[in-house]
């Protein structure tokens, strides 16, 4: 009885370690991606099962993410938040803020294999933006199901490009003026 015991509290103990580590954030930028999330039957299932991206925004700049399954059994629910959080049991569910993040959008296509877009505004400053993906319902209730995300995602270059483009066009104006 006492070896059951302490099998079961070291399991625990491995258990409750698993949930508390830090999420594994994969670089995310513009272009195409593929991904995979640990297929669960009920709701969202936890952070855990979850698949966690990283990605900057220029201040002010759009954003715009389309998840698309590859499989047809994949229901796709994705959320964005604002800044990093060190453990995953710190995201609590896919329409919330978290610890140290500010939740910006989710989306959920709503139906098993279409797929989902979200655009945002980056309104809130210089830090990284988290994107998660879970599968809502899969019906099969485990392994691995694959996805495809589309960013768009603007880097900086580009708003350098678009400000000294805007200061020659300010100039050949000045310079036309009387």
């Amino acid at each position: 009885m006492k070896k059951q015991l302490l099998a079961a509290a070291i399991a625990a103990a491995a258990f409750g370690s698993a949930q508390a580590a830090a999420p594994a954030y994969q670089p995310l930028s513009s272009g195409s991606f593929l991904g995979t999330v640990q297929a669960e039957s009920g709701p969202w299932g936890t952070a855990n099962l979850w698949s966690f991206w990283s990605f900057e925004v220029p201040f002010f700049g759009e954003a715009t993410i389309t998840v698309t399954p590859n499989e047809s059994e994949i229901d796709i629910v994705m959320a964005v938040w604002y800044g990093l959080e060190s453990d995953v049991s710190n995201y609590f569910d896919m329409s919330t803020g978290s610890l140290n993040s500010v939740f910006v959008g989710s989306a959920d296509d709503n139906l098993n294999g279409v797929g989902e877009s979200l655009s945002f505004l980056n309104e809130y400053g210089s830090e990284r933006f988290v994107l998660a993906i879970a599968d809502y319902k899969d019906e099969m209730g485990f392994g691995q199901l694959g996805y495809t995300i589309t960013a768009a995602v603007p880097e900086p270059e580009t708003y350098a490009m678009l400000l000294a483009g805007l200061g020659l066009i300010g100039v050949a104006a000045r310079r036309r003026a009387p």
